[in-house]
């Protein structure tokens, strides 16, 4: 069972597995905007980084929201997650 964390001091969101981080989102935020630019995702662990990565991205962006704030996403793997499969068209975010 995944769990996030945001790790406020660090300005990442770190995705645990039971006793081990496996990923991270790195972000910045700009209070004056009320927005969030996520800036590099990477996978602690290589075995079921895409799996990691998809579910951080997941949760994170489901944390933003809950925020109300508006996203940049500059980091490329997570511009994959929004952008999704080339044939299943966007992943609602």
């Amino acid at each position: 069972m995944y769990t996030l964390l945001n790790n406020a001091e660090s300005s990442k969101f770190d995705l645990y597995l039971p006793g081990r981080l496996v990923a991270s989102l790195h972000y910045t935020i700009d209070e004056d905007k009320n927005s969030m630019m996520l800036i590099y995702c990477e996978s602690i662990e290589p075995e079921d980084s895409d799996r990691h990565c998809t579910e951080l991205m997941m949760r994170s962006l489901e944390d933003v929201h809950s925020r109300r704030m508006k996203i940049t996403i500059t980091c490329p793997i997570a511009l994959k997650y929004v952008d999704g499969p080339a044939d299943d068209g966007p992943v609602p975010a």
